[in-house]
């Protein structure tokens, strides 16, 4: 359900097609504006487990919650220059 609090006529805009949206604040883009996007891809997360050094453990821990993902972009990063 959409939150009823806002101003957004949300059963107008559920009904809007894409012709239907004004997009003429939006400025066009060329392949100039694309060059330097990274494309993004989705992966499956499996569990792996591994030993590391403690200090590199608590450096990781020290991130909070985004420790899974850091380990993840860091692997992700060393794969990809050495692949």
């Amino acid at each position: 359900m959409m939150n009823t609090s806002t101003k957004t006529d949300w059963d107008r805009l559920s009904r809007l097609s894409d012709k239907d949206i004004d997009y003429t604040d939006i400025p066009e883009t060329d392949k100039d504006f694309w060059n330097d996007a990274d494309v993004i891809t989705i992966h499956n997360k499996v569990d792996f487990t591994v030993k590391i050094d403690e200090d590199i453990a608590i450096w990781l821990k020290n991130m909070g919650r985004n420790s899974n993902e850091a380990v993840n972009n860091i692997l992700r990063a060393y794969y990809l220059i050495n692949m």
